[in-house]
């Protein structure tokens, strides 16, 4: 896989979590990484499950409950092949963890035309003050770094054509993010618990 910056077009997008780092790239003119690993559901989850927990996730990433619904929601989506899960990591501390599904297999499937080569993006940054104590520097637009990571990292797949978010409408941090990090606004549409932003970006576009 990336690791040093450069492309590598593989066939399929299935990736195991033993496979461990799957993408590293250095921040310009400085010294720090940005590593991205796939997440282990099992060994990960109480770390996930404090993030989702954080006042700043109840509106907008909306997993509140207790440790075993968590598990019980991405369980099912992970062994069928509907979700894939990814931390950005510095150094070894998790930073960001990133949702990947197919959009075929959601409720966008219908809404422009999306084919099998299209991939959606969820992103949850971790609680400031993990950050911090990550990274001894100030990092401006580390959440933008990160989303456009991922987007170099997913595009290393020749399976992802296109990388597609859908913020909701009144998130409106989530929506200039989108916007800085490259994504191209499509439309507004309703979705279950939310009216959302289309954002696209194609891999010419990066």
């Amino acid at each position: 896989m990336n690791k040093n910056n450069k492309k590598l077009i593989v066939p399929g997008f299935s990736i195991r979590p033993e496979e461990g780092e799957l993408y590293r790239e250095r921040l310009s003119g400085d010294r720090l990484e940005l590593g991205i690993r796939k997440a282990d559901l099992r060994k990960d989850l109480a770390l996930m499950y404090r993030w989702v927990n954080q006042p700043y996730a109840y509106r907008f990433w909306g997993m509140q409950g207790t440790l075993k619904a968590l598990y019980m929601f991405y369980s099912p989506k992970l062994e069928e092949g509907h979700l894939q899960l990814f931390f950005a990591c510095i150094g070894a501390t998790p930073v960001a963890l990133v949702e990947v599904y197919p959009v075929l297999h959601s409720e966008l499937a219908g809404a422009l035309d999306f084919t099998e080569a299209d991939y959606g993006i969820h992103l949850l940054m971790a609680p400031y003050r993990e950050v911090k104590a990550a990274v001894r520097v100030n990092i401006e637009g580390l959440s933008v770094w990160v989303l456009k990571a991922m987007q170099r990292m997913l595009f290393g797949f020749s399976a992802v054509q296109r990388i597609v978010a859908e913020p909701d409408t009144q998130n409106m941090h989530a929506c200039r993010l989108a916007e800085k990090a490259g994504f191209r606004y499509i439309k507004t549409l309703p979705l279950e618990g939310k009216v959302a932003r289309l954002y696209t970006v194609a891999r010419h576009e990066i």
